[in-house]
């Protein structure tokens, strides 16, 4: 093979990479410096894909710290990533770095401000610690021309939760008919449906 040929390289290390990440690495490996740094973004990747699986793997045995540890390294070789910032705070939350988590995610939506990638991520963030008053507010930060379904969906989801949850004060306080009338003020909902049959 020529090794002046970039293309020839990328297009063999992509072949081998659909085969297998391992037969791609040992190719990677038996190129020259030169040709490496032609395919530095494909080697970099496979890195990232290993480094992701290593890190599912710790997740999943609830070891949040080794897993944090594998996700900064993700995050070195592709800084500024929206979903590798996310997965690295949520393992750093699990291991109980919380204000390192937080910290994490507000320094992303400050670097990427406008992206509505990192304002779901965000919202998904802090929705999911119990902080569902906050993630709708960073949402209402990104004007709305830019909301992607993914966002609309956790709108629609965090403003029914808001919904129910006052709901279930007022009837709690013994507004029963007040609760209901306010469910059924709201769009079509299988959650509401469900909530107003078992209130029945």
């Amino acid at each position: 093979m020529d090794s002046g040929n970039t293309n020839a390289v990328r297009g063999l290390a992509n072949i081998y990479r659909q085969q297998s990440p391992e037969k791609a690495e040992a190719f990677i490996a038996s190129l020259s410096a030169s040709q490496r740094r032609s395919i530095d973004d494909i080697e970099r990747s496979l890195q990232n894909d290993r480094l992701a699986q290593q890190a599912e793997v710790l997740e999943n045995q609830g070891k949040w710290a080794q897993a944090a540890a594998l996700q900064r390294q993700r995050l070195a070789l592709g800084p500024g990533s929206v979903w590798i910032t996310y997965r690295l705070s949520q393992d750093l939350w699990q291991a109980g770095q919380r204000s390192q988590a937080d910290t994490l995610m507000r320094n992303l939506a400050q670097q990427k401000p406008n992206n509505p990638e990192q304002v779901y991520a965000y919202g998904l963030y802090l929705s999911g610690h119990n902080q569902d008053r906050a993630a709708l507010a960073h949402i209402n930060s990104l004007p709305r021309a830019q909301w992607n379904s993914n966002i609309q969906e956790l709108v629609n989801r965090l403003q029914s939760d808001q919904v129910l949850e006052t709901a279930n004060r007022l009837r709690e306080s013994g507004k029963e008919a007040e609760a209901e009338a306010m469910l059924r003020q709201q769009p079509p909902s299988t959650r509401i449906d469900l909530t107003l049959a078992d209130w029945a």
